[in-house]
C-alpha cells in the first residue's frame, strides 16, 4: 500500500498546495509555449519541487493537452508513465548519489543528444543538484547553456546557495515558500475525508504545526496516525505517534524558574519522570516556550502562538515581563545543551534538574507591579529614581539615559530621604576610605567637595573646579558613588553635583593632606 503523500500527490497544477505564485507562472509559460529550456526549483524540502517538475514535464509531452491550456489530461499514456515513474523520456536523476563527472556525461550529457523516443521534449530532473562536483558542473555547463531544442532541465534543490553563479545564471529560477498552516490544515482534512476517516481539529493543528511547513513530512505523519485503523481518531489516541505537548507543566516550571522556586521545579521533573513521560520531548517543549516567550518579548506574536489556549498566551506574556531578553537567552541556549546531555546520561533527568536548580539560582527576576511591596522590597523600590541599571537590568528596549532620566522623574518623583544630612557628613569619611583602595584619583576629588544640603533632589556636593564636576557627573563614577553611600546609608541617595569656586588660598595642612595623598611632600 502507497504511503499518504504518494497516493495523493498532485497530478494537476491545480492541486498544488501553497505554491501558487510559481504554478501560475509556469502554467502561463506553458499555455504560451514560451517554455524555458532550464528551470531551478529551490526550497525546503518535502514542499513540491519533484512534484511540480513531475508536472511540467507530463504537461509538456502531454498529446492531449489543448491548445492555450497548461493541464495534462492524464489519462494518456505519457502521463500514466510519468506518474508512474516508468516514461523513458522523462529522467529523474539523484545528484546526491551521483556527484561525478562521469555520471554526468553518461546520464546526461550523452543521453540529452538523442531524440526522445516517443514525447516532443527529453526532459531531465536532477534532484538535490547542489551535491554534483565542481567538475561535474563543469561538464554540465556547455550542455546547459546551450541544449538541443528537445531537452529540457529541471534542477531541484534545498541549498542554492552551493550552485555555481555559471549555473544560476542560465536557469530560471524559483523559490518555493514553506507551506502555510491554514492551507496545510485545509490539505489534511481533505485527506482524512478521501480516507473515510475521522480526525480531531486539535490532531490535525498539531500535524500541522509538527511538520514546520513541510507538506510531505504532515502527510507522512497522518498517515501513520491512520495506521491505528481506527475510524474516529481523537488527540488522546494519537499521543502514542504525535507526543502531546504539556504547556501547563511546562508554564509552571518555568514559572517557579523565574521566581527562584527550584523545589517546585524539581517537582514538577518528579511527576514527569514518575507518569513515564518523554524527558526529551519535555526539555524540546521547555525550549520552545522559552523560545515563545523571547518572541513575545519583541512585540511580534508567532503563529504557533494560536496553538496555546487563551489562558496560557497570557501566562507567557507574563513571564516575558519577570526576565530580561539578556537573561531568557541564557537559559534557552542552556536548556539545547542540556536536552543533547540526556541522550548519553546515564540518569535521564538529571541534566534537566541541573538545569531547573541553575537557572533557578541565577536568573534576574523583575519584581511583580501588582504584588503590594513588602518591609524587605522598600530599599529596591528607592532605587528607582537612580538613572542607572546594573548589567543584569538593562531594559529589553535601550533607551537614552537622558530620556530615561525623564521618564524616571516623571513616574518615580524624589522622596525626601529618610537619614539626616548631619548622618550622611559623619559617613562620608567612611565612604571615602572605602574608595580609596579601588579609585584613588575619585578620592581625592571627593575630599576636596563641600558637602552642602540634603533634599528631596538628593545630596548636594560641591567642588572648586568644572572638570572636578564632570567626572563626577559621569555615569559610572555616579554610580559608583551612589552605590557605595547606599550601602552605608541603607537607601538610595541621588548625587548632586555643583560648581562653587573657592577663591580662598588653601591651608597649608590642606595642601599637606593632598600632597600626602599622592605620595609627595610640600617643598618650602
Amino acid at each position: 500500500m502507497p504511503t499518504l503523500y504518494r497516493k495523493y500527490r498532485p497530478q494537476t497544477f491545480a492541486d498544488l498546495v501553497g505554491q501558487e505564485h510559481i504554478a501560475q507562472t509556469i502554467t502561463n509559460a506553458i499555455s504560451l509555449n514560451k517554455v524555458a529550456h532550464a528551470y531551478l526549483f529551490s526550497g525546503p524540502r518535502g514542499i513540491g519541487k519533484t512534484t511540480l517538475a513531475r508536472l511540467l514535464a507530463k504537461a509538456l509531452n502531454c498529446p492531449n493537452r489543448l491548445p492555450g491550456t497548461a493541464e495534462p489530461c492524464n489519462t494518456c499514456s505519457s502521463c500514466i508513465e510519468i506518474t508512474e515513474g516508468r516514461n523513458i523520456d522523462v529522467i529523474e536523476i539523484d545528484a546526491a548519489s551521483h556527484t561525478g563527472v562521469d555520471n554526468v556525461r553518461e546520464n546526461i550529457i550523452e543521453n540529452a543528444q538523442f531524440k526522445p523516443t516517443k514525447s516532443p521534449f527529453k526532459v531531465f530532473i536532477i534532484d538535490e543538484v547542489h551535491m554534483l562536483s565542481t567538475s561535474a558542473f563543469n561538464a554540465l555547463l556547455k550542455t546547459l547553456e546551450e541544449p538541443p531544442a528537445h531537452v529540457i532541465f529541471i534542477l531541484a534543490t534545498t541549498e542554492n546557495h552551493k550552485l555555481p553563479a555559471t549555473i544560476l545564471s542560465r536557469c530560471q529560477r524559483f523559490n518555493f515558500n514553506k507551506i502555510p498552516t491554514d492551507k496545510m490544515i485545509k490539505r489534511l482534512k481533505t485527506l482524512a475525508k478521501n480516507e473515510e476517516i475521522e480526525v480531531e481539529d486539535e490532531v490535525l493543528k498539531r500535524v500541522a504545526f509538527k511538520s514546520d511547513g513541510c507538506l510531505r513530512d504532515a502527510e507522512s505523519l497522518l498517515g501513520q496516525i491512520f495506521s491505528l485503523g481506527l475510524k474516529k481518531i481523537t488527540a488522546t489516541d494519537s499521543e502514542n505517534i504525535l507526543p502531546t505537548p504539556q504547556p501547563e507543566k511546562v508554564l509552571a516550571l518555568l514559572e517557579a524558574v523565574f521566581n527562584h522556586n527550584a523545589p517546585a521545579g524539581l517537582e514538577i521533573i518528579a511527576e514527569q519522570v514518575n507518569s513515564g513521560a518523554n524527558l526529551e520531548q519535555f526539555a524540546y517543549d521547555i525550549a520552545e516556550t522559552l523560545r515563545l516567550i523571547i518572541i513575545l518579548q519583541t512585540g511580534f506574536e508567532p503563529e504557533e502562538l494560536n496553538e496555546h489556549k487563551k489562558e496560557d498566551k497570557k501566562r507567557l506574556k507574563d513571564l516575558g515581563v519577570l526576565i530580561t531578553s539578556e537573561k531568557l537567552i541564557q537559559l534557552t541556549d542552556k536548556i539545547i545543551i542540556r536536552r543533547q546531555e540526556m541522550k548519553r546520561s546515564t540518569l535521564p533527568q538529571l541534566p534537566l534538574e541541573l538545569w531547573v536548580v541553575e537557572a533557578a539560582n541565577t536568573n534576574n527576576q523583575t519584581p511583580d507591579k501588582n504584588i503590594p511591596p513588602s518591609n524587605n522590597q522598600k530599599t529596591e523600590e528607592k532605587k528607582e529614581p537612580s538613572t542607572t541599571t546594573t548589567k543584569d537590568e538593562q531594559p529589553t528596549h535601550k533607551i537614552t539615559d537622558a530620556i530615561k532620566t525623564v521618564i524616571t522623574n516623571i513616574t518615580h518623583p524624589h522622596q525626601t530621604p529618610t537619614v539626616s544630612f548631619e548622618t550622611v557628613v559623619e559617613k562620608w569619611p567612611e565612604l571615602i576610605r572605602g574608595l580609596d583602595q579601588s579609585n584613588h584619583s575619585l578620592t581625592f576629588i571627593l575630599k576636596v567637595c563641600n558637602l552642602e544640603s540634603l533634599t528631596a533632589n538628593g545630596l548636594e556636593i560641591s567642588l572648586p573646579y568644572s572638570f572636578h564636576k564632570e567626572k563626577i557627573d559621569d555615569r559610572k563614577t555616579k554610580k559608583i558613588i551612589e552605590d557605595t553611600l547606599e550601602k552605608l546609608l541603607g537607601e538610595r541617595i541621588n548625587l548632586v553635583c555643583v560648581v562653587k569656586e573657592n577663591k580662598t588660598a588653601k591651608t597649608e595642612d590642606e595642601v599637606g593632606a593632598i600632597a600626602t595623598d599622592f605620595g609627595g611632600e610640600v617643598v618650602e
